[in-house]
């Protein structure tokens, strides 16, 4: 069975050339454009796995982080935050984040991390200088 994935990027361009390559491996694509958006998202069903951005309108990634919580079970699925900054994980090891990775993303590097998180059973914190 696919697994799905749900991209919370406020950039229309990175979200929609995601869906398609994540799609194009196999995976079931949700995309959506802030925070507010995933939480009906997850609310709706369990998906696998969030790549999320942290700078976003109406709702950055952290706050999304805190409001998953208040969802009971959401927040088994993995996260993997995209940041423009270096130097968050303390941050993000607070918030549950398993991996991020420092914008520009490569796909392949990301398609990687992907895959390592979902074939883990206890993701670790790491980070990608892409």
């Amino acid at each position: 069975m696919a697994k799905t994935i749900l991209i919370v990027d406020d950039e229309e361009l990175v979200v929609d050339i995601a869906k398609r390559k994540f799609g194009n491996e196999g995976f079931l694509t949700i995309g959506v454009h802030d925070g507010e958006s995933a939480l009906k998202v997850i609310k709706e069903g369990p998906v696998d796995l969030i790549i999320l951005d942290v700078e976003m309108p109406h709702m950055n990634g952290y706050s999304f982080l805190n409001e998953r919580k208040k969802i009971p079970g959401a927040d088994k699925a993995p996260v993997i935050m995209l940041t423009a900054y270096g130097s968050m994980e303390p941050i993000f090891r607070r918030n549950g984040v398993v991996e991020y990775m420092i914008k520009p993303v490569r796909f392949q590097e990301l398609l990687d991390k992907v895959n390592k998180v979902l074939s883990a059973s206890e993701p670790s914190l790491d980070v990608i200088n892409a």
